[in-house]
């Protein structure tokens, strides 16, 4: 499969919810996919021309469909995302490269309850702040494993001044480094693509990472093997 087949038909997915067909606004797919009103209307229309779904626009919003071009397209990266699962069972391999992040991690990291959580669920303090990773390739694809399912969840919760919202860890190495974790929040302002690393020491520094070195991720996924 051509990646750029394979792009097409997650954002499809994405789209519908995992649904063959839906009823959908696109200014609510943007919101969902981190993308522009103008580049998801771009993109349905494409998908249109191109064979891989059919539309129909009546009042707010417009009824999505897969059609038999992108249910086929859909089996065969279905295909190949479940031979990458079994290459070790339980375990998700993902491949990046250390990118610059936007604070986000340091300052959700030194909130006591996200903290604690942390402890709890993954065994260590973390460190107050992320490595964040901007994965590559087929590890695009993979992260689509990555769901609240599959890892360990971090419920939001509301005090006197605001609503903080919840996140999913997975336990995770880095680069042989075992002590780690993937936290991935409900709302964030990273693309997709970009995940956030946890652990209990300054990963830069321990590990001797700077922008651009390649990671490799050893994932673990709840409920695989042991």
């Amino acid at each position: 499969m051509h990646y750029q087949e394979a792009k097409k038909i997650v954002f499809i997915v994405l789209a519908l919810g995992g649904k063959r067909r839906a009823r959908i606004v696109q200014s609510t797919v943007s919101k969902q996919l981190g993308v522009s009103q103008q580049t998801a209307s771009r993109l349905l229309k494409n998908l249109e021309e191109e064979g891989y779904i059919f539309r129909m626009v009546k009042g707010r919003g417009e009824f999505v469909e897969l059609t038999q071009k992108g249910l086929s397209t859909l089996e065969v990266l279905y295909g190949m995302l479940s031979k990458l699962m079994s290459e070790e069972r339980g375990i998700l391999v993902l491949e990046g490269k250390v990118v610059s992040g936007l604070g986000e991690g340091q300052y959700y990291m030194k909130i006591p309850y996200y903290r604690n959580r942390v402890k709890e669920l993954l065994n260590f303090v973390p460190y107050p702040g992320t490595l964040n990773v901007q994965l590559e390739g087929e590890s695009t694809l993979k992260r689509l494993a990555l769901t609240k399912e599959s890892g360990l969840r971090i419920e939001g919760f509301r005090n006197e001044e605001r609503f903080y919202g919840g996140a999913t860890l997975f336990k995770a190495k880095i680069n042989g480094f075992e002590k780690a974790g993937i936290i991935i929040p409900d709302r964030t302002s990273h693309p997709k693509d970009v995940i956030e690393i946890v652990a209990p020491i300054y990963l830069r520094g321990e590990l001797g990472l700077k922008d651009g070195d390649r990671v490799v991720l050893e994932v673990k996924l709840e409920g695989g093997g042991e």
